[in-house]
């Protein structure tokens, strides 16, 4: 079988290709449609089996399919992005169309850069990593150029 009868996007098809992926594990083979398709997803498999990617790909294919959105920015964007000379910085909260919690950073930062390989071929998806260890400042800035994918550990998350 190969990514491609998985019914992924040819974009993702590619990037996965480029990647070194040459065919899905038997865990994507029987995740990838059922992500696919809607359903919800448990799975449970030993390190290395391609787990990442049986839950990461499924997600990247419905940005994929769907129509670019208008870049336009409106008078109100405009408005909040101008500020007086002297006036602090405030950071817009972020509104990422997806998160992905995971329970170390270790996994979100793997979960981050699997996500970069996937979407290689993809015009406007940025993930991102919100987790302990890094400073705030740098995160706040990460966030405020609103990704679409927001990867992030528990207490980070809170905060």
């Amino acid at each position: 079988m190969s990514f491609e009868a998985l019914g992924l996007h040819a974009s993702i098809v590619k990037a996965v290709a480029q990647a070194g992926y040459e065919k899905p594990t038997p865990v994507q083979e029987q995740a990838v449609p059922a992500g696919i398709a809607g359903r919800d997803l448990l799975v449970s498999s030993q390190t290395g089996s391609g787990k990442t990617a049986a839950f990461m790909l499924p997600a990247l294919n419905k940005f994929a399919n769907l129509e670019p959105a208008p870049a336009a920015r409106t008078p109100a964007q405009e408005a909040q992005s101008t500020r007086a000379r002297g006036e602090r910085v405030r950071f817009k909260a972020a509104q990422p169309k997806m998160l992905v919690l995971t329970p170390t950073r270790e996994l979100a930062l793997k979960v981050t850069n699997a996500t970069e390989q996937y979407t290689a071929h993809m015009r406007r998806i940025r993930a991102v990593s919100i987790l302990g260890g890094m400073p705030y400042p740098k995160q706040m800035q990460l966030l405020a150029k609103n990704p679409e994918i927001g990867v992030a550990t528990p207490g980070r998350l809170i905060d």
